[in-house]
């Protein structure tokens, strides 16, 4: 029902059903993925600083990795 409510699709319905530290340690991993560069610490705290109720970036972090043709991992 609320997929069809608020245009959900599989994706917010995964990312709407972490807990913070769950959305924290996702998102730190996306962005360690895109920059090697930074250290797990940063990509932690750089997590919690954008952390977003709606968690817009991290979906489009998520969708990123998911239809890259050539991922960095």
């Amino acid at each position: 029902m609320f997929k069809i409510l608020y245009g959900w699709d599989n994706k917010d319905t995964f990312l709407h059903s972490l807990s913070f530290w769950q959305v924290i340690n996702l998102h730190a991993v996306l962005l360690l993925g895109q920059n090697s560069s930074m250290t797990p610490r940063e990509a932690r705290a750089e997590a919690i600083r954008k952390f977003d109720p709606e968690r817009k970036e991290l979906k489009f972090l998520l969708e990123q990795a998911l239809n890259s043709p050539d991922p960095k991992i």
